[in-house]
């Protein structure tokens, strides 16, 4: 690593994203992959902001009402009158099946979403193909976080702000190792579909895989903005990415070998932002005003 990188690194570290402070009192909001990590931060955040539902999807219920616990002991309610409800929804983004039906209950049952923070995401350390046939890190960070987003325009447009008229939001995770994608990686020469190519096992290889999955989000990000602008000029719904920088996270839970483990954890402890931190910039993304539209959110400012 470059040493501008190191002092990136350091940089994110000693100097933080703010907190979040702006009420989202009456709000609904859907997170994906919100049982751990960086999402269950941000679970937390979201209580502590005042939202009065927040459907957390996930692929275990089980996991996923162990996490409702840990939010319902965190959480102090920006409101102490006001009630919150905690749902938990099952998602597998790993089947196409179970997001379009996932989105399809949303549409039909949810009467306003707010918000969307599509989080969920996995790093693989070794070739896995999902039941539709894709290698599973590209299919769940950018296939079918793609496909979610979609599904969801018709909800999110319908439920801009009475009261003020602002848009609703929807914010992709994305990651800073997408700008590290190298020229002719994605697609090298004599390749004809960037998909067929990033889902064979001859290419992959974990942490590229991982980089250009996030390289496909945020093509994703920036087509739906384009998507979601009206003949008139305005917004239907607000659309951006947001980086929470290197944080201690599960990420990489497969890398288990004990010296990986060890180089993982002092890495982290030096250079790691914490998930509470990380999750800042997460939430704060999903608060942004109209200016966010389209753009890449990190370390309270646009990089880009």
């Amino acid at each position: 690593m470059p040493l501008v990188g190191f002092g990136r690194l350091i940089q994110g570290r000693l100097f933080p994203p703010a907190n979040p402070t702006a009420s989202l009192e009456g709000k609904t909001v859907l997170l994906t992959g919100g049982t751990s990590g960086l999402g269950l931060e941000a679970a937390i955040k979201y209580i502590n902001l005042g939202v009065s539902s927040l459907i957390i999807a996930c692929r275990s219920i089980e996991r996923g009402n162990e996490a409702k616990k840990v939010i319902e002991q965190r959480a102090k309610h920006a409101s102490s009158s006001a009630s919150f409800d905690i749902q938990i929804w099952p998602l597998d983004m790993a089947s196409y099946q179970s997001v379009t039906s996932f989105a399809q209950k949303i549409n039909d049952e949810v009467p306003r979403l707010d918000i969307a923070l599509l989080n969920a995401g996995v790093m693989h350390r070794k070739y896995t193909l999902t039941p539709d046939g894709w290698e599973e890190t590209l299919q769940v960070n950018a296939l079918s976080t793609a496909l979610l987003g979609l599904l969801l325009l018709p909800k999110l447009r319908d439920s801009r702000d009475t009261a003020t008229g602002a848009p609703a939001h929807l914010t992709f995770v994305s990651s800073g190792s997408y700008r590290h994608a190298k020229a002719g990686e994605l697609q090298p020469d004599g390749v004809n579909s960037i998909l067929q190519h990033l889902n064979s096992e001859e290419s992959f290889r974990a942490h590229s895989q991982y980089r250009l999955s996030k390289v496909l989000v945020e093509y994703t990000a920036k087509s739906i903005a384009a998507l979601t602008r009206c003949d008139d000029g305005s917004l239907g719904v607000i659309v951006n990415s947001a980086c929470p920088g290197f944080c201690r996270s599960r990420l990489g839970r497969e890398y288990d070998a004990w010296h990986e483990r060890m180089f993982v954890a002092v890495f982290e402890l030096i250079f790691g932002r914490t998930s509470e931190q990380g999750s800042r910039t997460l939430v704060s993304a999903t608060m942004l005003g109209e200016e966010s539209h389209g753009k890449w959110w990190r370390s309270d400012q646009y990089p880009e």
